[in-house]
C-alpha cells in the first residue's frame, strides 16, 4: 500500500508497528464507546424504578380507646383508692364515671339505703376533693346470701401508643437482640417512647374548631385599626375654667 504524506510515497507495510498503531487507536476507542453505552444504559435501567420503601417511620402516635372496669369491695374503697381512681380518670378518662353500689334486697345490713349513702359519699369525695365532676351513681340489687357490697367502676378511657407500623423499639433496646432489622422503621423507639409519658392523650385528638375568642385575636384587635390605615378621631381638650 502506498500512503501520500507530506506529498511524499512512502510504501507501508502493516506488519510495522507505525503502520498497526492507528488501527489499534480505532479499535481502544470503539471498545470505549461500547463501554460507555452500555454503563450509560445500565444507569438509564435503574432510574426507571427508584422507589423504595421508606426507612423512617412516617405515621403519628396512635390514640387508642379502651373501656375501663373495675369491681372492688366496698370495703376496700378509702380515700387513697379514690385518689387513684380520680388521677387515673383525669389522665385517661373520656366519657362519664358510672359508679354503681351492689345491694342484696334478702339482706338487713347489705340494704338499698346503705347501698345509696356509700354511693353518695363517694361521689362528693370524687367531686370536691378531686374535682372530677362527670360521675353518675346508681345501686344495683344482687341477690346472693352473704354477699358483701361491691363498688363497680366503668367509663372509656384513651391511651397512647407506638404509631401504626412501629412493632418494636430498635435493636439493642429493652432486650431486642443487636442485630440487623431490615423492618425496624428509624423513630419509632422515639414515639413509643414519648407516647409512654402523654401524660393526657385525649389532647393528641385535638380540641377541632373554636370560636371561642382567644387572647390573642383580643391582642390583635387592638392593632386592626391602625393596620387598615383608618384615621383616627381628635381628641376634645378638657379645661377647668369651663370657657
Amino acid at each position: 500500500m502506498i500512503r501520500s504524506i507530506n506529498d511524499k510515497s512512502v510504501k507501508c507495510d502493516y506488519t510495522q508497528e507505525s503502520c498497526r498503531a492507528p488501527q489499534q487507536s480505532k479499535r481502544s476507542f470503539r471498545t470505549c464507546i461500547k463501554a460507555g453505552l452500555a454503563v450509560l444504559s445500565v444507569g438509564l435501567t435503574g432510574c426507571m424504578n427508584m422507589y423504595e420503601p421508606p426507612t423512617v417511620n412516617d405515621t403519628p402516635i396512635q390514640v387508642k380507646e379502651e373501656a375501663f372496669l373495675q369491681d372492688v369491695p366496698v370495703a376496700d374503697v378509702d380515700d387513697g383508692y379514690i385518689e387513684a381512681l380520680a388521677r387515673h380518670y383525669r389522665r385517661h378518662g373520656s366519657s362519664t364515671m358510672d359508679l354503681l353500689i351492689t345491694y342484696d334486697p334478702h339482706s338487713k345490713d347489705n340494704t338499698a339505703m346503705n347501698a345509696t349513702n356509700e354511693a353518695a359519699d363517694i361521689a362528693v369525695a370524687l367531686r370536691e376533693k378531686y374535682g372530677v365532676t362527670n360521675v353518675e351513681v346508681g345501686i344495683m340489687p344482687i341477690a346472693s346470701q352473704d354477699e358483701e357490697p361491691r363498688l363497680l367502676v366503668s367509663y372509656d378511657s384513651l391511651y397512647a401508643q407506638a404509631p401504626a407500623g412501629c412493632d418494636g423499639m430498635m435493636p439493642g433496646l429493652e432486650g431486642r437482640p443487636l442485630e440487623n432489622d431490615p423492618d425496624y422503621k428509624l423513630g419509632c423507639s422515639i414515639d413509643t417512647l414519648i407516647a409512654r409519658q402523654v401524660a393526657h392523650p385525649a389532647d393528641l385528638l385535638g380540641q377541632g374548631e373554636s370560636n371561642v375568642t382567644s387572647e390573642g385575636r383580643s391582642a390583635a384587635n387592638i392593632v386592626d385599626v391602625y393596620r387598615s390605615g383608618a384615621q383616627n378621631p381628635v381628641l376634645g381638650g378638657e379645661n377647668a375654667s369651663g370657657d
